[in-house]
């Protein structure tokens, strides 16, 4: 399975048409094509780890990664990775999502230890790749915290 990194000026405008945000698209752009250079090994390793971790195959060749900056989170469907200056961030971010695909709607979003689960298999995917990713996994957990206790 590839990613293919989407740049769409249309989307990212359609994000912010109701809320300004700080980054321009120039330099979400920018951003963007850093993260792909810097991590494109560990990217690589991450497509072909997730099967292996939850035992099942990729349901399709490519999925697309829009890159954005908006008010809003990172989501899977369609996965859209917002940037941020914590690169090694994005990535576990993007991991996340991407273990999103392999879940049924049952266990999607609907119940709160649904995206517990999800974490424990990307802190997995990293200690497979023998990355320390401790501070960006406590911050994706202080994420989902802000967003269940609404």
């Amino acid at each position: 399975m590839k990613l293919k990194f989407v740049y769409s000026k249309v989307y990212f405008e359609q994000l912010n048409k109701y809320k300004r945000i700080k980054r321009n698209w120039k330099e979400v752009k920018k951003i963007g094509k850093k993260f792909e250079k810097k991590y494109k090994k560990e990217i690589n390793k991450i497509t072909r780890l997730i099967p292996k971790i939850v035992r099942k195959p990729w349901r399709k060749k490519e999925i697309n990664v829009y890159i954005v900056d908006w008010a809003g989170p990172s989501f899977s469907h369609p996965l859209t990775l917002k940037v941020r200056k914590d690169l090694l961030l994005m990535l576990v971010i993007l991991t996340h999502e991407l273990l999103h695909h392999f879940y049924t709607k049952k266990f999607y979003l609907d119940e709160e230890g649904n995206e517990t689960k999800i974490n424990k298999k990307v802190k997995e995917v990293f200690e497979k790749l023998k990355l320390d990713v401790k501070k960006q996994l406590k911050t994706l957990q202080k994420y989902h915290n802000k967003r269940f206790s609404k």
